[in-house]
């Protein structure tokens, strides 16, 4: 929210209330990149939803953009660009956060059954939040969520026996897998609304001292 609108002032109080250490600065360090966060992850459903992609254009920019907000942060509080140790809201942080939430997914997407496209998001969740814990959560949180969406898409289209003849096919052929592109005829669930809905919940948790406790809010 705007600094000094009704919602922002509330929250303030609140947070203030229970022990929080949530300024402008606060605001603008940890707010600012949670908020653009928000923005990628509701702007990558959207167009993941409707052309089953997330354009590049949304990704890279939002990677470098995470990269470069931390660096000026980092410099802005006087703890440089991190060190082991002390990394918390630097661009170390923010690389860190890139790696976890890239690298992996990217092994994902040559085992089957995701895209490019929601690695590049995830990378963006990390360097975004400047938080691997941040990108754990998400993880977590849009696995729940997408296998929550696939039960209900085959209930829906009717594919409950279809899928389990096709899981018993991939174990009885020693665990081959098969890519969704390999099935035409196989209903897709839009990843990135599930990293959209983790993203939300983990960043909240962030913000609220939940898990983890984010030392440049919370003593």
């Amino acid at each position: 929210t705007l600094v000094g609108s009704p919602p922002n002032l509330i929250t303030a109080r609140l947070l203030s209330g229970a022990g929080a250490n949530f300024g402008f600065m606060e605001w603008l360090v940890l707010g600012l990149p949670m908020a653009l966060l928000l923005g990628v992850v509701v702007y990558a459903s959207v167009t993941d939803v409707r052309t089953k992609l997330i354009p590049n254009a949304l990704t890279f920019p939002a990677m470098l953009g995470g990269l470069v907000l931390w660096t000026i942060a980092g410099l802005a509080t006087g703890k440089g660009l991190g060190l082991p140790g002390a990394m918390e809201g630097t661009l170390s942080a923010s690389f860190l956060g890139l790696m976890a939430g890239l690298v992996p997914f990217v092994l994902l997407v040559f085992v089957g059954g995701l895209g490019m496209g929601d690695a590049k998001l995830m990378g963006a969740v990390g360097a975004l939040s400047g938080q691997w814990e941040v990108v754990l959560g998400t993880t977590i949180y849009a696995l729940v969520v997408a296998a929550a969406m696939g039960l209900v898409t085959m209930v829906r289209t009717g594919r409950v026996k279809l899928t389990a003849y096709r899981l018993l096919g991939v174990a009885l052929s020693g665990g081959k897998t098969v890519k969704p592109d390999e099935l035409p005829d196989s209903p897709t669930v839009p990843f990135a609304v599930a990293i959209a809905a983790g993203a939300a919940v983990a960043g909240a948790e962030l913000m609220v001292g939940l898990w983890p406790p984010n030392p440049l809010i919370w003593p």
